[in-house]
């Protein structure tokens, strides 16, 4: 998708939970932020690859057809290259007919990406995008989109419509493949477009038609998401390979919790958990799961998720395979956003969750938990010691979904704006802010794995923090765990 953290770095992290190993294309062909990869030397890449032990194959269409997601956000690529560049894929099943090919796209977000260009009619194009999809519009809204569409240039505008309109035509030659087997597994997730009457409505109900129409339903999957679908192709990959899902169990912190919604998605929380579960082929069950899945979503105050956090450290400390989904970040209350992880430090078992994750998004935070634990449970269940490389994923995810974005994040921000910077393109400053960024980070970091890891007979040999694309919305970090 792109060589963010997030896309690039987290698929490889929890295969390697199970012994997984990607081979993933040259790194220069990716890109870098708003420099889209290469997609034509990834689509020849692709042609050239020696398949020789390889199980799947795994693509993201938005680095196929555009050269990344931000890119699949601009009109630049025509539709012509990016059909060509996805044809790829049936010249490739016609060389490897017995390798499967996984298949993950996006439905275009509401708001473009930001960056210095698009801040000065940024907000009129994302209101714009929120309320022109509405089948019958008001006189109210008439009158709002008319005012924000004269704040949007020209150029913009058409470039936003073109770039929907091309994105749509492509998941439907997707579709198409998935439907005539060439694509074995094919997930096309709505991005951050949490509006009923968004743009993205008539093209949802477009490719839902087309799925019906050409009976794909047992090999396409409609839902909510994008950042965290490289892990879960990945993983279902594994799983299809091993010819085993494990059981899940799913347990809400409140009865309410599969009807919240995230402001960011245009699902109820339950419902994008459930399109989580499905993508990646995981029966559910009340008795005798691999796998207990605890999803905390937000309460009236921090006391009131204290018990249901006495239970869930109860499941940790009887052993049982606990992953965690912590949603309180729709509440925007950094104190109910702490609880969790800071239970689990009071009650001693931080260490010991297979999974944990709480970042961005219900679909972010869900498919990177869920790819974790799934991969664990396949470990377990073939034999495979790679325990390392849980408790080394689940330490990135407490350093950097706690430790950063809850204690560093905001203040960091604040610094640097006072300073004149724009934390979404630092430029030049970015060195500055990453050095910044350690020094309020590293101590957070190390107390948490002195606290919590190294008790349980961890020993940390190498942690290093980075600002990957020169923003300080997310971090990388290349960390290291062993045993004692």
């Amino acid at each position: 998708m792109d060589d963010r953290p997030a896309t690039a770095q987290f698929p490889q992290q929890t295969a390697a939970i199970c012994g997984a190993h990607l081979v993933m294309p040259p790194p220069q062909l990716l890109g870098h932020f708003t420099q889209p990869g290469d997609a034509d030397a990834l689509g020849r890449w692709l042609l050239d690859l020696d398949t020789t032990g390889l199980s799947a194959l795994v693509v993201s269409a938005d680095m196929l057809a555009y050269g990344g997601l931000v890119a699949s956000r601009t009109a630049a690529t025509p539709l012509a290259d990016a059909q060509a560049r996805i044809r790829t894929l049936a010249r490739f099943h016609d060389l490897h007919p017995g390798l499967p090919i996984y298949v993950f796209g996006t439905i275009m977000r509401l708001t473009p990406t930001e960056t210095p260009q698009s801040e000065p009619y940024l907000d009129a194009l994302a209101s714009y995008a929120r309320t022109a999809g509405a089948a019958h519009p008001s006189a109210d809204q008439t009158a709002q989109l008319a005012a924000w569409r004269a704040k949007i240039p020209d150029a913009a505008y058409w470039d936003y419509i073109g770039a929907r309109v091309r994105d749509v035509d492509t998941d439907a030659g997707l579709i198409t493949l998935a439907a005539q087997g060439t694509i074995g597994w094919l997930s096309i997730t709505q991005d951050d477009a949490g509006a009923p009457d968004g743009l993205q409505i008539v093209e949802q109900h477009r490719l839902s038609a087309l799925v019906a129409q050409l009976r794909a339903d047992d090999r396409v999957l409609l839902s909510s998401g994008a950042d965290e679908m490289g892990m879960v192709a990945v993983t279902r990959a594994i799983e299809d390979a091993a010819a085993w899902h494990p059981p899940i169990s799913i347990e809400y912190s409140s009865p309410r919790g599969p009807s919240v919604q995230d402001p960011l998605e245009d699902l109820p929380v339950g419902q994008t958990i459930a399109g989580i579960v499905r993508a990646l082929g995981l029966p559910t069950t009340g008795y005798l799961m691999d796998v207990k899945l605890h999803v905390i979503v937000p309460a009236a105050s921090p006391d009131d998720l204290r018990p249901y956090l006495r239970s869930l450290t109860d499941d940790v400390s009887r052993g049982y395979r606990v992953a965690i989904v912590d949603l309180t970040f729709i509440a925007d209350d950094i104190p109910q956003e702490r609880i969790t992880v800071e239970s689990l430090r009071d009650a001693g078992v931080a260490a010991r969750p297979v999974a944990y994750a709480s970042w961005n998004t219900t679909a972010n935070s869900a498919g990177t938990a869920l790819s974790a634990a799934t991969c664990f449970s396949l470990a377990e269940h073939f034999g495979i010691d790679e325990a390392p490389a849980r408790a080394n994923f689940l330490f990135d995810r407490y350093v950097d979904d706690y430790a950063y974005r809850l204690l560093v994040r905001r203040g960091l921000n604040a610094e640097l704006r006072a300073n004149g910077d724009d934390t979404y393109a630092l430029g030049p400053s970015s060195v500055a802010a990453e050095a910044q960024m350690r020094t309020l980070l590293w101590p957070l970091a190390i107390e948490l794995f002195d606290g919590s890891f190294a008790p349980d007979g961890w020993r940390q040999t190498q942690t290093s923090m980075y600002l990957p694309w020169q923003r300080t919305f997310e971090i990388k970090l290349d960390t290291q765990l062993n045993r004692q």
